[in-house]
């Protein structure tokens, strides 16, 4: 599958200098600086960095050290105190606040056991319903290997795509996509078309494949809130507050409710589910992972800023190129925007992030070149990452240089990078694959 980068660095290059943000209390984002004036923060701002010489010192906020200043040298101290409080401060400044308000839910079995690629699988496909809001479904499609004598893992992977353009077969459940361009509903086979996901290669090795659409669970494009399941809990529209969550919130919530559903799959093993997505949604599943344990692997694919890619590292994208207005400031909680200017000031950073899987299996999948989403920005979040696994006695890598494309570095926190930029490529379903049959058979 190939993904479109988050941003395009060819159309916008925008580096973060600028003055501090305003520390002002929970007040919406019109109530800040109208759209005019908070765009105009954004213009004139010199090339974003893609020169490795040109990188410029930082320092990353301690991993095992709490705010009060205790070292963490145990699981239980981890568990306890840092890693609660690192988890408040991801959702206070970056990701915003998930809702916990209960809510009903239906699931819908369309169908069970259909044979599908010629016979090699089995499909099931059902609707994740809210009554509440009755045009709102998620459509998860289940496939696993049709000589499969018990429930299997899988992985659960989150599509830029409706099911249809990734399995193209009679049958599949057809409906309504969203055109991020159009900012209005499609019909699927008109959504924006990528390659598809590779559902055989998990097939041929016994592992199932469970497919989610992202726009069944929020529309890609600004006042997406107003569309999406944050309908559920009030979310209307824009002005946002400070801590609101946004599309990358609702990706990551729409992914737990998929794994609610798994749960009462008698097909799926629902304790070996692993988790991936590409490029804004390999932050996704970042997050999403970040919140549910359940989630037993995790592979954030491409994830770049604001997900794998170290913020303080002025390489590549940065905070600013995110969350400018007219581009993807919706995915973030609208105060993640006011360290656009003033990286430093970020409680968090993408080091604190990945330790949130600790001490699940993670691979970190990047491309050699791909300077936008920063791949040695992702190998040092990583190194940044290691001391939350090794509290769990798990394994971590011992190279401390970034290694070379199609060279991967496997542990139980894992690295590759594809001989490429932003994309998918072979070796990454090799990798995959592998690292899988190690942890989740």
């Amino acid at each position: 599958m190939t993904a479109s980068t988050d941003p395009d660095p060819n159309s916008v290059s925008q580096a973060a200098t600028s003055e501090a943000p305003s520390s002002a209390s929970d007040a919406r984002v019109s109530d800040r600086d109208d759209d005019i004036t908070l765009q105009s923060r954004w213009d004139n701002q010199p090339p974003t960095n893609t020169d490795e010489a040109a990188v410029e010192p930082y320092e990353l906020p301690p991993l095992m050290q709490t705010s009060q200043g205790i070292s963490v040298e145990s699981t239980e101290g981890w568990e306890r105190l840092r890693r609660p409080e690192i988890m408040e401060r991801l959702t206070q400044f970056q990701f915003g606040r998930t809702p916990t308000a209960p809510i009903v839910v239906n699931y819908n079995v369309l169908e069970r056991g259909v044979e599908s690629l010629g016979g090699k699988a089995r499909r099931t496909q059902a609707r994740i319903e809210f009554p509440a809001e009755d045009d709102l479904r998620i459509r998860v499609l289940v496939l696993t290997p049709a000589d499969a004598d018990g429930p299997v893992p899988a992985m659960l992977h989150l599509s830029f795509m409706p099911a249809i353009m990734n399995l193209d077969e009679p049958g599949i459940d057809e409906d309504l996509a969203w055109s991020g361009e159009l900012e209005a509903q499609v019909p699927d086979r008109e959504a924006f078309k990528l390659s598809p996901f590779e559902i055989e290669r998990f097939i041929d090795r016994g592992y199932g494949v469970v497919l989610v659409y992202y726009g069944d669970i929020y529309p890609d494009f600004d006042h997406g809130n107003a569309e999406g399941v944050t309908r559920l809990f009030g979310g209307d529209g824009n002005p946002r507050t400070r801590e609101e969550w946004g599309g990358i919130g609702a990706w990551a919530w729409g992914l737990s409710r998929v794994m609610d559903y798994l749960e009462n799959d008698p097909d799926i093993d629902a304790e070996r589910v692993a988790l991936s997505g590409i490029s804004r949604l390999g932050k996704s599943v970042l997050w999403a992972s970040a919140q549910d344990k359940r989630f037993a692997l995790t592979v954030p694919w491409l994830s770049g800023e604001g997900g794998a890619a170290l913020s303080r590292r002025n390489y590549g994208e940065t905070i600013a190129d995110l969350t400018n207005p007219e581009r993807y400031h919706y995915w973030f909680a609208p105060r993640y925007q006011e360290f656009a200017f003033n990286v430093d000031a970020l409680p968090v950073d993408a080091h604190m992030l990945l330790a949130m899987l600790a001490p699940r299996p993670t691979l970190l999948i990047t491309g050699s070149e791909d300077t936008w989403s920063d791949p040695m920005g992702e190998w040092l979040a990583l190194k940044a990452a290691q001391p939350a696994w090794e509290l769990y006695g798990r394994s971590v890598p011992e190279e401390t240089e970034l290694p070379a494309p199609d060279q991967p570095i496997i542990s139980d926190l894992a690295y590759v990078m594809h001989d490429g930029g932003h994309t998918t490529k072979p070796i990454d379903y090799e990798v995959i694959l592998d690292f899988m049959d190690t942890h989740l058979k």
